[in-house]
């Protein structure tokens, strides 16, 4: 796809305004995530999706909610609360033990998380992205040439 470098600074912009604007947080970069570092979760993405989409006349036809997030009932089900309250106490401990020796590895590093979200997360270059293209589409599935 052929795209005019003035073109792509715009949308860029144009983006990341809305994005920051939305979350009150900042975009850091073509990889910032929407869930994950603008705390964008359940409800918020999907309305913030719907606002993306419908403000910008994309075609979203091939886009899958749940291959990307996690819905505001799968984020606060009783299994997630329970599991949740009962690892709060080893994941206090584990963070007083990290914070005192950062260099040790625990069972409750991120990686380790039980509640961790397995999704793949839209980023910022996805949806810049779909903006160029005019549809739903990955940034790693998109050749872009300027």
């Amino acid at each position: 796809m052929k795209v005019e470098f003035k073109k792509i600074r715009k949308v860029y912009k144009e983006i990341n305004d809305f994005l920051e604007n939305a979350s009150g947080e900042n975009v850091k970069g073509l990889n910032t995530k929407i869930c994950e570092d603008l705390g964008l979760w359940g409800d918020d993405n999907y309305f913030l999706l719907e606002e993306f989409v419908t403000k910008n006349n994309l075609n979203f036809d091939k886009f899958d909610y749940s291959e990307h997030f996690e819905s505001e009932g799968e984020l606060f089900n009783g299994n997630n609360a329970l599991i949740g309250l009962l690892t709060l106490p080893f994941l206090i401990v584990a963070r007083i033990i990290k914070w005192i020796f950062p260099k040790i590895k625990t069972p409750f590093d991120n990686s380790f998380l039980p509640m961790k979200n397995e999704r793949a997360d839209l980023t910022f270059g996805d949806l810049i992205v779909c903006k160029l293209k005019g549809e739903f589409c990955l940034r790693k599935e998109t050749l872009i040439e300027i």
